[in-house]
């Protein structure tokens, strides 16, 4: 990774009291890696409790454009994740693509 060519994209929403990951931290994050010429994602990161959701989140959105509409992933996020942090993931997913300095 270039630090002078990639950028860090990162979402955040609160964490519900029964979410597995209230336990450790009150918000969740999703970080996204960037190269803005393209506004592709290429890397995912988030505070997910397991390995697991966060491979799974990795799946989902590398390749996503950040200038794209986000549904598609939210949708995704409806059909396939069942646990109470979905709300939380959606808005994550939101927050990052609304961050994103697209043109």
């Amino acid at each position: 990774m270039d630090a002078r060519k990639h950028m860090i994209v990162v979402g955040y929403a609160k964490v519900p009291a029964q979410s597995t990951t209230h336990a450790t931290r009150e918000f969740f994050s999703i970080s996204l890696l960037v190269e803005p010429p393209d506004s592709r994602v290429l890397a995912v990161d988030s505070t997910a409790a397991t390995a697991m959701a966060r491979e799974w989140l990795s799946s989902l959105l590398v390749g996503a454009d950040l200038t794209a509409d986000d549904a598609p992933y939210l949708a995704a996020v409806d059909r396939n994740y069942v646990g109470t942090a979905a709300g939380s993931i959606k808005q994550a997913i939101r927050d990052a693509w609304r961050r994103f300095p697209a043109g």
